[in-house]
């Protein structure tokens, strides 16, 4: 009888253990930014590694972000902050900024092209409401997630 409760237990503890786990979207987890490349017209602007260096983290959850990050050009730093909470449909991703280091962001919506293949991101940027990247003046940053 002691042996079949025992056993009993056992296996319920293994059972418990097994159970699945709630599956987060692809873009949830803790993000670190591999390369950033700046681009007006067809010309590349400047890039990170390169003229810049420094890095980025990024984190989401189910539909709050943020990052924080460190920059520097030459002898000059640059802190880039913030965060807020974000929709996202297939690629399109929406960011309302509810707090920044860069003050005429905060109140704003940022719209972004977002796409994950297994550990890695790639996030292009400026949209319009059409989700048209603007041609003009837009960034490509590439992440990989570390958690």
């Amino acid at each position: 009888m002691k042996k079949n409760l025992v056993s009993g237990l056992i296996i319920s503890l293994i059972i418990g253990s097994c159970a699945r786990q709630e599956l987060k979207s692809p873009n949830e987890g803790v993000w670190k930014i591999l390369s950033w490349e700046h681009f007006t017209g067809d010309t590349l602007a400047w890039k990170m590694p390169g003229d810049y260096t420094g890095s980025e983290m990024k984190i989401a959850s189910k539909s709050n972000f943020l990052w924080v990050g460190r920059y520097k050009k030459d002898t000059t730093f640059i802190d880039n902050y913030g965060g807020g909470t974000y929709k996202i449909e297939g690629i399109r991703l929406e960011q309302e900024i509810l707090y920044a280091g860069e003050q005429s962001w905060i109140g704003t919506k940022a719209r972004l092209l977002w796409s994950v293949k297994n550990d890695t991101a790639k996030q292009t940027w400026p949209c319009d409401e059409n989700w048209q990247i603007n041609k003009s003046d837009y960034g490509i940053q590439k992440w990989v997630r570390v958690e």
